[in-house]
């Protein structure tokens, strides 16, 4: 490993260590992603242990009740990273975009920074929510509607939305799919990015290039977000998914051709958008591990997903000089060197109490 000076910004901290140099320290990041965020109550609670003011708590992420986190934290835990789409200072002045990752409401959402209400969670802390969102208190807890659709309820004393199919209110859109046809009929077109969502990140992404020291990071994927469990399990239900690429691979194949193609359009756009700026793309969010073990083969891998995500990388690779990363949750030790194979730079979560994830193997083996 190549050694690099010391005080270095940010931005090159960052940039040093995904090249596999060795920075001045390790780079820092807390919030940049809805997977390296923390939970509004939990921040809430850091805010008070460190001595900074109190108020209500910017959600970055509805479902998982994800904090923004304010740049006094940053600056007070020194972290080098934030997201483009931020909506708290350091901000662009842009609209941020809101997507609901679900299949009851794919749409995205234009809010300004004036278009939040405080909303007593259930947790005991007071959230800004954007204005489109209702919560409405129901039997169970409280319900989120987005454009009139419902997307989760939260238990009374809850810390997050449960999904629908928890609740046994909604079946994935693709359950009842029996045929190839079946599969070309649904509206795939809804998962593709809109111009003028493109344009936003795009000044969002400048504004912040030229005017922070941060690395920055692009989160936004469009389209389902993957293609195994943000992909196939969510669109067909998890049982079904798994049975589909065993026993029905041409119906499989034929879901995964119409999600890859709608992947290929959004990154297509959003590289050709953001790349000059930004330092990292998230290319997907797909968990294919569990605590125990895998959820599928690698052979099944290699079969059905590895030649797609290659394509998504590769163009990212060869259109910009972004470095790429996967959310993948749980035990993924047996995926590790496939993603080296087709260019992954960065792998989320290193989940260490997931089984075969310890981080001494990991460190020596791959």
């Amino acid at each position: 490993m190549k050694r690099c000076n010391m005080g270095l910004k940010p931005r090159d901290r960052v940039i040093s260590a995904l090249r596999h140099e060795e920075p001045d320290r390790i780079p820092i990041d807390l919030g940049a992603t809805p997977c390296t965020s923390v939970h509004a109550k939990t921040y809430y609670d850091l805010r008070k242990y460190l001595g900074l003011s109190l108020k209500p708590i910017r959600v970055m992420d509805i479902g998982q009740q994800l904090a923004e986190v304010d740049k006094d934290v940053l600056d007070l835990l020194h972290v080098d990273v934030v997201n483009v789409n931020r909506v708290l200072e350091p901000m662009a002045p842009h609209p941020y975009i809101y997507r609901f990752a679900s299949v009851v409401d794919g749409s995205l959402k234009e809010v300004s920074d004036r278009e939040f209400y405080v909303w007593r969670a259930p947790y005991g802390v007071d959230v800004e929510m954007p204005k489109y969102i209702e919560i409405v208190e129901v039997g169970e807890g409280f319900a989120g509607y987005s454009a009139g659709n419902i997307f989760g309820i939260i238990p009374r004393g809850g810390y997050y939305f449960w999904g629908l199919d928890r609740w046994r209110k909604s079946k994935p859109p693709l359950a009842d799919v029996k045929s190839v046809d079946d599969v070309k009929k649904f509206d795939w077109d809804s998962f593709k990015v809109a111009d003028n969502v493109v344009e936003i990140l795009r000044k969002r992404a400048e504004y912040l290039y030229r005017n922070t020291d941060y690395a920055l990071i692009n989160n936004f994927v469009g389209g389902p977000g993957g293609y195994h469990d943000a992909g196939g399990q969510n669109l067909r239900g998890w049982d079904k998914w798994l049975s589909d690429l065993r026993v029905r691979k041409p119906l499989a194949e034929a879901i995964l051709d119409h999600i890859h193609e709608v992947m290929m359009y959004n990154v297509k756009k959003i590289v050709n958008a953001v790349g000059e700026y930004v330092q990292v793309t998230a290319i997907a969010y797909d968990d294919l591990g569990t605590e125990e073990g895998p959820q599928i083969s690698v052979q099944t891998f290699r079969e059905f997903y590895k030649h797609r995500y290659e394509e998504l990388i590769g163009y990212v690779k060869k259109h910009s000089r972004m470095f790429t990363w996967l959310h993948s949750c749980g035990s993924v030790y047996p995926f590790i060197k496939e993603f080296i194979d087709i260019g992954l730079d960065i792998i989320n979560p290193v989940q260490i109490s997931a089984r075969g994830m310890d981080p001494e193997k990991l460190k020596k083996e791959v």
